[in-house]
């Protein structure tokens, strides 16, 4: 007897983008290309400490004033973000959602939701004729056309 295939709610061939990608639903998008800024030097810091060593400064000074690696990949967009600082207290003082919810509506607007707006009936017919396109040249023809033909 063969073993059966597990039935998953994801294909296989969708996996990588699964692991790797980031939820079509979600807000929060990764950066592809901010992925190939990433670096860690391992030497960064013995370096700095050998040249300070090398400067004749005692070991504990030199601990204390190495400066920091200045080649890290530049934060995101919520990097210091007051709205963000602002949730996070919230929901570590309260701990329920409810109470925080004016936080997380400022947050949405950071993250770039924009709720959806009412569209008026001229807007939702400008709409319509710019997705139909040539295709509304027919309606003058078939209003005509409607004279002519007695529907019982």
């Amino acid at each position: 007897m063969s073993p059966s295939i597990p039935k998953v709610a994801i294909p296989q061939e969708k996996w990588p983008a699964t692991i790797y990608g980031t939820a079509d639903a979600g807000l929060a998008k990764s950066e592809v290309g901010k992925l190939q800024a990433m670096q860690f030097d391992t030497t960064y810091w013995s370096k700095a400490y050998l040249q300070c060593i090398g400067r004749g400064v005692s070991s504990k000074e030199c601990a204390a004033g190495l400066p920091d690696d200045v080649r890290t990949t530049p934060a995101g967009p919520l990097a210091g973000n007051k709205e963000l600082t602002a949730a996070i207290s919230c929901m570590s003082a309260n701990g329920t959602p409810e109470k925080c919810q004016t936080h997380f509506d400022a947050l949405a607007v950071v993250a770039g939701y924009e709720a959806e707006v009412k569209q008026s009936s001229t807007e939702k017919a400008r709409e319509f004729a710019g997705k139909a396109g040539y295709k509304l040249l027919g309606i003058p023809a078939l209003w005509y056309a409607m004279k002519f033909v007695k529907i019982k």
